[in-house]
């Protein structure tokens, strides 16, 4: 049985994407974005404390890349120069395995767009 905790976000942020076939995205400009992450029990956490991982570190860390994200200019970030909805979930991932998380899923949606992004190891 697989056991997992997960915690969504919001975020709002611009961006410009170079390759885009619309050419109306090749222009700089804003969407809403949400967030699910999800964390996998590897480690058998939950059999010795109680939980797969304290929400307080959780939610640092996810407050750690919102602020990075919110309010931001997405192509001027180092890693995410073409952020795409794929590329924004890599980039979330690559954050978050770097801090040692057990990243099992990454959803991203722009909902105006009805456009997601979803992610799962």
């Amino acid at each position: 049985m697989k056991k997992i905790i997960s915690k969504n976000f919001y975020f709002e942020a611009a961006h410009k994407l170079e390759s885009s076939v619309n050419e109306k995205n090749n222009n700089v400009h804003g969407h809403s974005y949400f967030v699910e992450i999800a964390i996998l029990d590897l480690n058998s956490n939950i059999e010795k404390t109680g939980y797969i991982l304290d929400f307080n570190l959780f939610n640092l860390e996810i407050k750690n890349i919102k602020n990075c994200l919110d309010h931001s200019y997405l192509n001027d970030i180092t890693g995410l120069e073409n952020p795409t909805l794929e590329n924004i979930g890599v980039y979330i991932y690559k954050k978050l395995k770097e801090r040692k998380l057990n990243v099992c899923r990454i959803v991203v949606k722009r909902k105006s767009c009805g456009e997601s992004f979803y992610l799962e190891i």
